[in-house]
């Protein structure tokens, strides 16, 4: 008997970051690993887009065809399938990944909403889509696969849901892709377009956040690859020059003797070979001091990543509702340090519109986000309902009072396709204890305290009025809002920034998208972020006029006393670090006084020095850019979507005379 062709197609996020497809290679390396199988079915795997009809037209007599579905594909892999099965009737079309829902009413509707589906797989894929196979060639029926629902027309709801799968007792069971010729490959057929891969070195996650895909019952346990096998999937990337890595564990650093290993693997890889060179991975949820080390350790070896620190918020009865418990808050600023002091990058995840979070409670939590290290960020994610979470229940939405708007998902610095279906995404706007008018007001608030803050455009503006009046960084940015709100004409540059983030709003609200255009780019989109941050640094003079300005009429409000010298030195400190195109001319400035010193100390956690009438020189120290024009330049400086490369200075000469003591500042 001829084999029969089946393909598993995974259409990844659209973009131009092209991973090889970790879950469809698992699945296929472990349906080829036996051996009744790999006689009689000839499996592809299919991970680039194209032209569905196209697409559709590679297929050649297919028996069955695996679809593998996520929030960013959702909608083009439906739309993918339903050519399918108008192409190849006959064809077993089945849908796995994390978007395949798992509650009875969810499968029905799915299946009345999409009649081009037979299967829909649910949990780890590998046994499951060998059990399909092998009940097809065995003529058992899908009756005998468990974990599955499928359709059927003999049961009077129309589909029937087997018993739930149990996990796989032993990862090393399923064939690596890397190590048995699966991806090589996939990189013959694909070359150069691969940019990177997903990887996994454990799966499962032991929190049971409300809010995510990993918070269910039932991947709880974690199981864990084999370190030689790693080891030798290591060696692999770095023979075949995989430069960026996409970790899909969900706690790397929990098992820390285990995770340093393989973390001395990568950088030694990495030293020698200078592959991979970029790793992004979810690190252990209440990270500690070990996993400094970790991150040090890849540090040493060239291996680029960012330490993230999973918050998502610091109010109790937020933590409480979605089930989540963090590091105590001075651990966590402990950790910080010591991150930090290493020279390594962090960054503090917040969720906007999650349960019980109040506007005060959401700034609060922005506020204990916030150091005056340049290598700490945070980052405020929108909380989205993804379909099998707790939160995506009705009870759940119900008791909080969840408001949603379904808007397009798009990614930052592309332009909407046109010609693919819609890709959609839940985005919470309003709560029981955060109505939509409140949310409106924290978005707004956060975003620009994100730029201000992140990308550094107040950055030492707002943490020398933080140290010198113990006032929080983001009641100089609300003052600031308010001051453009009531009187627009007067601060045309924040006008136009307010304006942008205004119309993202009610894009939102209006069930649009979450990122948008900026007027005079075209018909590139951007993040919130990268939009404010365009627009702020297109006029920077004016900008900085106009932020001393407001910043006068807070002090004043405030009846905070800052002399004029410092005041001056202040911004034009401020002005100069932050990065224009084309690069400056001038790139030595004079200071009045010791302002340059002292966020010098500031920045690198020292005790902040008395603030003194002492000339000071320094000279900014820009590394040979080449830009073809502006936007490239933006592009190139701005690191991860959450913050900016400024400018690096160097202090030149110092004087003498002493400021009156009443304004030195409080020590850190």
């Amino acid at each position: 008997m001829p084999s029969k062709n089946v393909y598993i197609v995974d259409l990844g996020t659209g973009t131009n970051r092209n991973l090889l497809p970790l879950a469809a290679g698992l699945i296929s390396s472990y349906s080829k690993s036996i051996p009744q199988i790999k006689d009689h079915f000839n499996i592809h795997i299919r991970f680039l887009r194209q032209d569905p009809h196209l697409m559709v037209a590679g297929f050649e007599d297919p028996a069955l065809i695996a679809f593998s579905c996520y929030i960013w594909n959702f909608q083009a892999t439906l739309h993918l399938a339903r050519l399918t099965k108008e192409r190849f009737p006959k064809a077993i079309v089945v849908l796995g990944g994390p978007s395949v829902p798992k509650r009875p009413e969810r499968i029905k509707l799915f299946f009345d909403q999409y009649p081009f589906l037979d299967v829909l797989a649910k949990g780890e894929g590998e046994f499951t889509f060998a059990d399909i196979l092998l009940s097809q060639l065995e003529g058992r029926g899908l009756a005998t696969v468990n974990g599955i629902s499928f359709r059927c027309t003999e049961d009077k709801e129309g589909f029937v849901i087997t018993p739930s799968r149990e996990r796989i007792p032993d990862l090393n069971i399923v064939p690596s892709p890397f190590l048995d010729g699966t991806f090589d490959a996939l990189m013959q057929q694909y070359g150069s377009h691969v940019t990177g891969t997903v990887w996994e070195t454990d799966r499962g996650c032991p929190f049971s956040c409300t809010f995510c895909d990993w918070g269910g019952a039932d991947v709880v346990k974690i199981s864990k690859f084999p370190v030689e096998r790693l080891y030798q999937e290591l060696e692999w990337m770095s023979r075949n020059r995989i430069f960026y890595i996409y970790g899909a564990d969900a706690n790397f650093g929990i098992f820390y003797e285990r995770d340093f290993a393989i973390a001395e693997k990568l950088a030694d890889l990495c030293a020698k070979t200078g592959y991979p060179k970029f790793l992004m991975i979810n690190w252990t949820k209440n990270s500690h001091e070990k996993i400094v080390a970790i991150a040090d350790c890849l540090r040493h070896g060239g291996v680029q990543t960012n330490v993230t620190l999973a918050i998502q918020s610091f109010h109790q009865q937020t933590l409480k509702a979605i089930k989540r418990v963090n590091i105590k808050a001075d651990s966590l600023l402990k950790l910080k340090e010591a991150f930090h002091d290493r020279n390594l990058s962090t960054y503090t995840e917040l969720i906007l519109g999650l349960p019980e979070e109040t506007y005060s409670t959401f700034l609060a939590g922005i506020n204990q986000a916030m150091t005056p290290r340049l290598d700490d960020h945070f980052v405020i994610y929108l909380c989205t309902i993804l379909e099998n979470t707790e939160m995506a229940t009705p009870e759940y939405i119900q008791k909080y009072q969840i408001e949603i708007r379904t808007c397009q998902v798009a990614m930052t610095r592309r332009v909407f396709d046109k010609e693919s279906p819609v890709e959609i995404e839940k985005i919470v706007v309003g709560t029981s204890t955060m109505p939509i008018s409140e949310w409106r007001r924290a978005y707004r608030t956060g975003y620009f305290s994100a730029v201000l803050y992140n990308f550094r455009v107040a950055f030492f503006v707002m943490n020398y009025l933080y140290y010198q009046f113990d006032t929080t960084r983001t009641n100089w940015v609300e003052f600031m809002l308010n001051a453009v709100m009531t009187d627009p004409a007067r601060y045309p540059t924040m006008k136009r920034a307010f304006v942008h983030i205004e119309k993202q709003i009610e894009m939102i609200l209006q069930g649009i998208s979450s990122v948008s255009k900026v007027e005079g780019l075209g018909e590139i989109v951007l993040s919130p972020y990268e939009a404010l941050l365009y627009i702020l640094l297109e006029d920077k003079e004016n900008l900085y006029e106009e932020l001393k300005e407001i910043t006068l009429r807070f002090c004043n409000h405030h009846q905070y006393e800052i002399p004029e010298n410092i005041f001056n030195d202040i911004f034009l400190y401020q002005k100069i670090r932050m990065p224009v195109w084309p690069l400056p001319q001038d790139r030595f400035y004079d200071f009045k006084t010791n302002i340059p010193e002292y966020f010098q100390a500031m920045i690198a956690g020292d005790s902040l020095p008395m603030i003194v009438q002492r000339p000071t020189g320094i000279e900014l120290v820009i590394s040979t850019e080449d830009f073809e024009n502006k936007l490239d330049s933006f592009f190139a400086r701005v690191r991860s979507g959450h913050t900016i490369n400024i400018y690096n200075v160097k202090i030149c000469n110092k004087g003498e005379a002493i400021v009156p003591d009443k304004y030195s500042p409080i020590n850190a």
